[in-house]
């Protein structure tokens, strides 16, 4: 008898709690700001783009190992690359989709954006279709001394959310 009672009040209480999720509080900030990054990389604008990121910044595209970008410095040489290679070779960018979840153990500090776009000619024809996953912060991260971490912590309702790693992914077929 008490196994049942149990399992009704398990039933009961994730029926509840799976139905009373509410949605990311920072959904249309995130959203607001990598709206603006891609716009920014439809540019081609290295320097604005720093904007948008940390440094260090991780980045991961398809097997290749992860590549962290250490410095202002490493990010511009790296980037002036891309801007002159077939990769950059698009007019503009259509988001097809923004998914954005809240992730780690502290509320309201990371997040992570599921985005799908396509890279469009001048014509507003797509190139190709991509997707990638867009990991940000609030603030420049929380990596640091106590002090520091206890100052960036009661801070960051004042910070903006800044992209820490992207990753591509491969779309669903």
């Amino acid at each position: 008898m008490n196994r049942y009672l149990v399992l009704l009040v398990v039933s009961i209480l994730s029926t509840t709690f799976a139905k009373d999720q509410k949605p990311f509080k920072h959904q249309e900030k995130v959203s607001a700001t990598l709206e603006d990054y891609i716009s920014i990389v439809d540019k081609k604008d290295i320097k604005g783009m720093l904007e948008y990121l940390t440094i260090p910044l991780d980045l991961h595209f398809g097997s290749e190992r992860v590549m962290t970008i250490g410095s202002e410095q490493e990010f511009m040489m790296i980037f002036n690359e891309w801007k002159n290679s077939a990769k950059a070779n698009f007019h503009s960018t259509k988001v097809r989709s923004i998914h954005i979840e809240q992730t780690g153990i502290i509320d309201n500090m990371l997040a992570v954006a599921d985005v799908t776009y396509d890279r469009l000619d001048e014509n507003g024809n797509t190139i190709r279709t991509e997707r990638a996953l867009y990991h940000l912060v609030k603030g420049t991260g929380y990596y640091a001394k106590p002090l520091k971490f206890i100052w960036a912590f009661s801070t960051r309702w004042a910070r903006k959310w800044k992209i820490y790693m992207i990753s591509n992914i491969d779309l669903e077929e």
